[in-house]
């Protein structure tokens, strides 16, 4: 999965219709299937000592990424097998939404602390900066002080991009049915904060799981076009993320669009 320059919006996610669910190369040899009818066996030996069961196996863009055994089963159509599929649908959803975190965590560690060129010493580089302020910095420090901080401005902007879409992907996870400690590991918080996420997302989280900014959130709930907030914590207006999917769900026009007037 390639950076993107833009977080990915809430359809970019994997979705349970995007999932092909499919019974393939049925019998002992491709060990998907460990069944059959003893009356038709052609295989050698005697398989009746063999265990019958289902094997289930998850793929991600080729990856074989989970697998799981139900013994006693003996096609897809089983409850307990049904039951296992739904299971692996919602690791599959969270696998693919989590190589959107991976690929922006990875630029900014790869990008560390831009600070750091300019001097490891924190005392140091104040003075670097007290040089420049003053006008007695060289030519070559005033270039070097100038790319740091365009490095950082580009680093802001990449963390912006991951609070984003760390925001999106929870609503998407909540979305699915994914339990709050599910979604915990699978962003790598706590179950405390992430509940906190889930129950208490701000104007920040609503903007961003909506795709407006923070300013055109608040303009729609200000006049209505957005659900009123569920509760505040101190002045900050909150609203569980259940209300916010719901106004992206049932909203008209594309993300980002407000709903029409009448």
């Amino acid at each position: 999965m390639q950076t993107q320059t833009e977080p990915p919006r809430l359809d970019d996610f994997l979705a349970p219709a995007g999932i092909k669910v499919a019974v393939s190369g049925f019998g002992y040899e491709e060990g998907t299937c460990l069944t059959w009818d003893t009356d038709t066996w052609t295989g050698t030996g005697d398989p009746s000592w063999v265990r019958s069961g289902v094997v289930l196996r998850c793929y991600l863009d080729g990856a074989d990424i989970s697998r799981t055994a139900i013994e006693g089963a003996t096609d897809l159509d089983d409850p307990e097998v049904q039951t296992a599929v739904q299971g692996m649908k919602q690791h599959l959803i969270a696998a693919h939404g989590a190589r959107f975190l991976a690929a922006l965590q990875d630029e900014i560690d790869s990008m560390g602390d831009p600070q750091l060129l300019l001097a490891k010493d924190p005392v140091h580089r104040e003075a670097i900066y007290r040089r420049a302020t003053e006008g007695t910095a060289s030519p070559a420090l005033l270039t070097l002080i100038a790319d740091v901080q365009a490095k950082e401005k580009t680093l802001l902007a990449v963390r912006s991009r991951y609070a984003v879409t760390l925001w999106r992907y929870i609503a998407h996870l909540y979305r699915h049915g994914l339990p709050v400690t599910d979604i915990a590991r699978w962003t790598g918080a706590s179950v405390a904060s992430t509940e906190r996420r889930i129950t208490c997302v701000p104007t920040a989280g609503a903007a961003a799981i909506t795709g407006v900014e923070q300013k055109t959130w608040s303009g729609y709930v200000a006049r209505d076009q957005a659900p009123a907030p569920d509760d505040h914590v101190g002045r900050e207006p909150v609203w569980h993320i259940s209300t916010v999917l719901r106004h992206v769900d049932t909203r008209p026009g594309r993300p980002g669009r407000p709903p029409k007037q009448v």
